[in-house]
């Protein structure tokens, strides 16, 4: 199966690519990073929200991913969605936040309205969403949470470093030391590492399940 991802950075590249390996565990999987570009752990383009949804407009870019691979990744956080480049409030009218599910609806929205019509229309079914309420650190926080803070969705990294703290683990340090950050998502991700670890821990974030989801209705490719 080839996959093709486009995830906002060198982290969510990871925690994408363990996810998809450990639930399809036995099928040969073939990626291809196509943003930002990834060459031997280095970041070598620009990443972030708005590279996403400047990705999402390449035409020429989703077509030819669509076309050399069978399904494509596209991942973003949430977190700053409320941003006028960004476009998606976290709440709605009377000033009421929105739900998760509402949040959600809303970014994947955003996201098919930035893509060709006509690309939805022929490839709609290879694309695959995976938007992170708030950010894809919430998503690892059911690993060492078993209390409300396993369904957190604000600070996630501050979050998740402070019971890693507590449980004297290796904290994930600033993005500008690339190694030992590398070497402490491994580390995390380890405890993901069946099918099921996968299904249980996403029943906490809404943003993961509905990837999970996503991923069980795809068909397995050879």
């Amino acid at each position: 199966m080839r996959i093709a991802l486009a995830t906002e950075g060198k982290s969510e590249h990871w925690i994408i690519k363990h996810i998809v390996e450990t639930y399809f565990k036995g099928t040969e999987i073939l990626f291809r990073q196509i943003q930002p570009q990834i060459v031997n752990y280095t970041q070598e383009t620009p990443g972030g929200w708005l590279e996403i949804l400047k990705f999402c407009e390449k035409t020429d870019d989703i077509k030819s991913a669509l076309i050399e691979a069978d399904y494509l990744v596209i991942q973003i956080d949430t977190d700053a969605s409320q941003n006028i480049n960004y476009g998606v409030s976290h709440t709605k009218q009377g000033n009421i936040a929105k739900t998760k599910d509402e949040l959600y609806i809303g970014v994947v929205g955003k996201l098919n309205s930035l893509i060709n019509a006509n690309i939805l229309e022929e490839y709609g079914e290879k694309i695959v969403f995976a938007i992170c309420i708030h950010t894809i650190e919430c998503w690892l926080l059911p690993i060492y949470y078993t209390n409300n803070h396993k369904s957190g969705t604000q600070n996630c990294l501050t979050v998740l470093n402070t019971e890693l703290r507590k449980q004297n683990l290796d904290i994930l340090p600033p993005k500008g030391q690339k190694n030992k950050r590398k070497l402490a998502y491994e580390s995390i991700l380890r405890n993901l590492r069946a099918k099921k670890d996968i299904v249980k821990s996403a029943t906490h974030n809404v943003g993961y399940k509905k990837f999970v989801d996503s991923l069980e209705a795809l068909e397995i490719i050879d």
